[in-house]
Protein backbone atom coordinates (compact mmCIF):
# COMPACT_ATOMS: atom_id res chain seq x y z
CA UNK A 1 0.00 0.00 0.00
CA UNK A 2 1.73 3.61 -0.78
CA UNK A 3 2.27 5.78 1.68
CA UNK A 4 0.37 8.89 2.14
CA UNK A 5 2.46 11.87 1.31
CA UNK A 6 1.91 15.39 2.33
CA UNK A 7 3.16 18.56 0.89
CA UNK A 8 5.09 21.23 2.44
CA UNK A 9 2.91 23.95 3.11
CA UNK A 10 0.61 20.72 5.04
CA UNK A 11 4.05 19.29 6.75
CA UNK A 12 4.53 23.41 8.16
CA UNK A 13 1.13 23.39 9.21
CA UNK A 14 1.42 20.09 10.96
CA UNK A 15 4.35 20.64 12.63
CA UNK A 16 4.22 24.53 13.22
CA UNK A 17 7.24 25.30 11.27
CA UNK A 18 7.83 27.30 8.08
CA UNK A 19 8.23 26.17 4.86
CA UNK A 20 11.59 28.13 5.16
CA UNK A 21 12.94 25.89 7.81
CA UNK A 22 11.79 22.71 5.84
CA UNK A 23 13.63 24.30 2.88
CA UNK A 24 16.64 24.84 4.89
CA UNK A 25 16.81 21.62 6.77
CA UNK A 26 16.65 19.61 3.28
CA UNK A 27 19.79 22.47 1.87
CA UNK A 28 22.17 21.11 4.90
CA UNK A 29 21.00 17.26 4.57
CA UNK A 30 18.83 17.50 7.67
CA UNK A 31 15.72 16.55 6.68
CA UNK A 32 15.37 15.38 2.97
CA UNK A 33 12.23 15.09 1.42
CA UNK A 34 10.77 11.48 1.00
CA UNK A 35 9.39 12.47 -2.57
CA UNK A 36 8.57 15.44 -5.10
CA UNK A 37 4.85 15.85 -6.90
CA UNK A 38 5.34 16.02 -10.62
CA UNK A 39 5.77 19.73 -10.71
CA UNK A 40 8.47 19.34 -8.41
CA UNK A 41 7.33 20.08 -5.04
CA UNK A 42 8.26 19.09 -1.79
CA UNK A 43 6.60 16.35 -0.11
CA UNK A 44 6.99 14.02 2.91
CA UNK A 45 5.96 10.63 4.60
CA UNK A 46 5.48 9.49 7.95
CA UNK A 47 9.05 8.55 8.58
CA UNK A 48 9.92 12.23 7.24
CA UNK A 49 7.36 13.32 10.31
CA UNK A 50 8.97 11.22 12.81
CA UNK A 51 12.39 12.45 12.14
CA UNK A 52 11.20 16.24 11.76
CA UNK A 53 9.15 15.30 15.56
CA UNK A 54 13.06 14.54 16.94
CA UNK A 55 14.78 17.20 15.44
CA UNK A 56 12.64 19.50 17.01
CA UNK A 57 12.97 18.06 20.34
CA UNK A 58 16.53 17.97 20.13
CA UNK A 59 16.76 21.96 19.21
CA UNK A 60 14.56 22.56 22.12
CA UNK A 61 16.93 20.94 24.74
CA UNK A 62 19.56 23.12 23.22
CA UNK A 63 21.33 20.78 20.53
CA UNK A 64 22.79 22.60 17.36
CA UNK A 65 21.68 21.90 14.03
CA UNK A 66 24.95 19.65 13.81
CA UNK A 67 25.11 17.82 17.08
CA UNK A 68 21.38 16.70 15.93
CA UNK A 69 22.36 15.83 12.31
CA UNK A 70 25.28 13.26 14.07
CA UNK A 71 22.73 11.92 16.33
CA UNK A 72 19.67 11.22 14.44
CA UNK A 73 22.10 10.08 11.38
CA UNK A 74 25.09 7.91 13.18
CA UNK A 75 23.68 4.53 14.38
CA UNK A 76 26.75 3.70 16.25
CA UNK A 77 27.03 7.19 17.89
CA UNK A 78 26.35 6.52 21.68
CA UNK A 79 24.37 9.45 22.59
CA UNK A 80 24.82 9.29 26.60
CA UNK A 81 27.52 11.14 26.40
CA UNK A 82 26.06 13.83 24.22
CA UNK A 83 23.02 14.03 26.14
CA UNK A 84 25.02 14.39 29.60
CA UNK A 85 27.19 16.95 27.87
CA UNK A 86 24.34 18.66 26.73
CA UNK A 87 22.32 18.97 30.68
CA UNK A 88 25.47 19.87 32.61
CA UNK A 89 25.93 22.99 29.98
CA UNK A 90 22.17 23.81 30.77
CA UNK A 91 22.63 23.57 34.12
CA UNK A 92 25.79 25.99 34.19
CA UNK A 93 23.64 28.30 32.35
CA UNK A 94 21.38 27.68 34.49
CA UNK A 95 22.99 28.88 37.43
CA UNK A 96 24.15 31.67 35.26
CA UNK A 97 21.10 33.02 34.67
CA UNK A 98 20.11 32.40 38.56
CA UNK A 99 22.67 34.77 39.46
CA UNK A 100 21.65 36.99 36.80
CA UNK A 101 18.02 37.47 38.08
CA UNK A 102 19.45 37.87 41.80
CA UNK A 103 21.33 40.57 40.48
CA UNK A 104 18.73 42.28 38.90
CA UNK A 105 16.08 42.08 41.67
CA UNK A 106 18.64 43.15 43.98
CA UNK A 107 18.96 46.38 41.62
CA UNK A 108 15.64 46.62 41.86
CA UNK A 109 15.16 46.77 45.78
CA UNK A 110 18.12 49.17 45.92
CA UNK A 111 16.19 51.15 43.43
CA UNK A 112 13.68 50.97 45.83
CA UNK A 113 15.86 51.78 48.99
CA UNK A 114 17.47 54.83 47.85
CA UNK A 115 14.93 55.96 44.76
CA UNK A 116 17.89 55.92 42.48
CA UNK A 117 20.49 53.27 41.04
CA UNK A 118 23.47 53.84 43.49
CA UNK A 119 25.73 52.26 40.72
CA UNK A 120 29.12 53.37 43.43
CA UNK A 121 27.17 51.45 45.82
CA UNK A 122 25.89 48.83 43.69
CA UNK A 123 30.05 48.32 42.09
CA UNK A 124 31.35 48.41 45.61
CA UNK A 125 29.05 45.30 46.52
CA UNK A 126 30.36 43.72 43.26
CA UNK A 127 33.87 44.04 44.06
CA UNK A 128 33.68 42.46 47.62
CA UNK A 129 31.45 39.71 46.77
CA UNK A 130 34.09 38.91 44.12
CA UNK A 131 36.87 38.95 46.65
CA UNK A 132 34.82 35.47 47.89
CA UNK A 133 32.82 33.88 50.52
CA UNK A 134 35.85 32.51 52.68
CA UNK A 135 36.80 36.29 53.59
CA UNK A 136 33.21 36.91 54.52
CA UNK A 137 32.99 33.97 56.55
CA UNK A 138 35.96 34.87 58.56
CA UNK A 139 34.69 38.46 59.65
CA UNK A 140 31.20 37.12 60.11
CA UNK A 141 32.67 34.65 62.83
CA UNK A 142 34.64 37.55 64.01
CA UNK A 143 32.07 40.22 64.59
CA UNK A 144 29.07 37.60 65.36
CA UNK A 145 31.06 34.63 66.79
CA UNK A 146 29.41 31.72 67.38
CA UNK A 147 25.94 32.93 66.07
CA UNK A 148 27.37 33.93 62.74
CA UNK A 149 25.82 30.53 60.57
CA UNK A 150 22.69 31.31 62.54
CA UNK A 151 22.91 35.24 61.42
CA UNK A 152 23.43 33.83 57.51
CA UNK A 153 20.66 31.48 57.45
CA UNK A 154 18.64 33.87 58.55
CA UNK A 155 19.16 37.75 57.62
CA UNK A 156 17.39 38.71 54.93
CA UNK A 157 19.36 39.48 51.55
CA UNK A 158 18.52 41.94 48.97
CA UNK A 159 19.12 39.79 46.08
CA UNK A 160 16.24 37.70 47.34
CA UNK A 161 12.42 38.12 45.82
CA UNK A 162 10.91 37.02 49.05
CA UNK A 163 8.03 38.31 51.77
CA UNK A 164 10.86 38.67 54.34
CA UNK A 165 13.22 40.81 52.17
CA UNK A 166 10.39 42.99 50.97
CA UNK A 167 8.82 43.40 54.62
CA UNK A 168 12.41 44.34 55.87
CA UNK A 169 12.64 47.23 52.73
CA UNK A 170 9.03 48.55 53.75
CA UNK A 171 10.48 48.84 57.29
CA UNK A 172 13.25 50.70 55.92
CA UNK A 173 11.43 52.66 53.45
CA UNK A 174 8.99 53.54 56.70
CA UNK A 175 11.98 55.15 58.56
CA UNK A 176 12.99 57.09 55.73
CA UNK A 177 9.74 58.79 55.38
CA UNK A 178 9.37 60.31 58.84
CA UNK A 179 13.45 61.27 59.16
CA UNK A 180 12.17 65.09 58.97
CA UNK A 181 10.70 63.92 62.74
CA UNK A 182 12.22 63.64 65.87
CA UNK A 183 14.01 60.37 66.82
CA UNK A 184 11.39 60.02 69.97
CA UNK A 185 8.17 60.85 68.57
CA UNK A 186 5.86 58.44 68.62
CA UNK A 187 5.26 57.84 64.72
CA UNK A 188 8.90 57.02 64.69
CA UNK A 189 8.86 55.25 68.17
CA UNK A 190 6.30 52.81 66.64
CA UNK A 191 8.40 52.14 63.38
CA UNK A 192 11.49 51.10 65.34
CA UNK A 193 9.45 48.66 67.55
CA UNK A 194 8.35 47.05 63.85
CA UNK A 195 11.98 46.74 63.36
CA UNK A 196 12.57 45.39 67.04
CA UNK A 197 9.95 43.21 66.79
CA UNK A 198 10.59 41.81 63.38
CA UNK A 199 14.36 41.20 64.36
CA UNK A 200 13.38 39.12 67.62
CA UNK A 201 10.77 37.03 65.22
CA UNK A 202 14.25 36.11 63.62
CA UNK A 203 16.45 35.84 66.31
CA UNK A 204 14.09 34.95 69.38
CA UNK A 205 14.79 37.58 72.80
CA UNK A 206 18.77 37.26 72.24
CA UNK A 207 19.45 41.25 72.56
CA UNK A 208 23.20 40.77 72.99
CA UNK A 209 22.65 39.16 69.12
CA UNK A 210 20.50 42.37 68.24
CA UNK A 211 23.01 44.53 69.77
CA UNK A 212 26.21 42.35 67.82
CA UNK A 213 24.11 42.86 64.18
CA UNK A 214 23.20 46.25 65.09
CA UNK A 215 26.93 47.01 65.68
CA UNK A 216 27.89 45.62 62.48
CA UNK A 217 24.99 47.06 60.83
CA UNK A 218 25.44 51.09 61.75
CA UNK A 219 29.02 50.47 59.48
CA UNK A 220 28.55 50.55 56.12
CA UNK A 221 32.39 49.32 56.03
CA UNK A 222 31.74 46.16 57.92
CA UNK A 223 28.50 45.53 55.63
CA UNK A 224 29.54 45.74 52.66
CA UNK A 225 32.61 42.80 53.79
CA UNK A 226 29.55 40.74 54.86
CA UNK A 227 27.94 41.25 51.56
CA UNK A 228 25.03 43.13 53.47
CA UNK A 229 23.35 46.12 51.32
CA UNK A 230 25.17 49.10 53.41
CA UNK A 231 22.51 51.68 54.57
CA UNK A 232 22.69 55.51 54.47
CA UNK A 233 24.51 57.02 57.19
CA UNK A 234 22.44 59.77 58.00
CA UNK A 235 19.67 57.10 58.07
CA UNK A 236 21.85 54.88 60.26
CA UNK A 237 22.84 57.85 63.11
CA UNK A 238 18.89 58.28 62.89
CA UNK A 239 17.71 54.84 63.73
CA UNK A 240 21.02 54.63 65.79
CA UNK A 241 19.07 57.71 68.12
CA UNK A 242 15.59 55.75 67.30
CA UNK A 243 16.93 52.55 68.80
CA UNK A 244 18.41 54.41 72.02
CA UNK A 245 15.04 55.80 72.79
CA UNK A 246 13.51 52.66 72.46
CA UNK A 247 15.52 50.90 74.69
CA UNK A 248 15.41 53.33 77.35
CA UNK A 249 11.75 52.96 77.42
CA UNK A 250 11.96 49.29 77.06
CA UNK A 251 14.06 49.28 80.17
CA UNK A 252 11.88 51.43 81.29
CA UNK A 253 9.02 49.20 81.14
CA UNK A 254 10.40 46.45 82.50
Amino acid sequence: MRCTMITISELSKKANVTPRTLRYYDSIGLLKPSGATEGGHRTYEKEDIFKLQQIQFLKKVGFSLKEIKQLIENDDLDPVDHIKNQLNLIRSEQKILEKMERDLVGLLHSYSIEGRINWDLILQMLKHQQSGQMEMRKCSKRWLGEKAEEVAKKLPNINDDNKETKEWIGLLKEIQSVMDQSPDSEEVQTIVKKIWMKSESLYGEDEQLQHQLWEVRRSPEKSLKLGWYPLDENLLEFLDRAFAIYEKGRDGHD
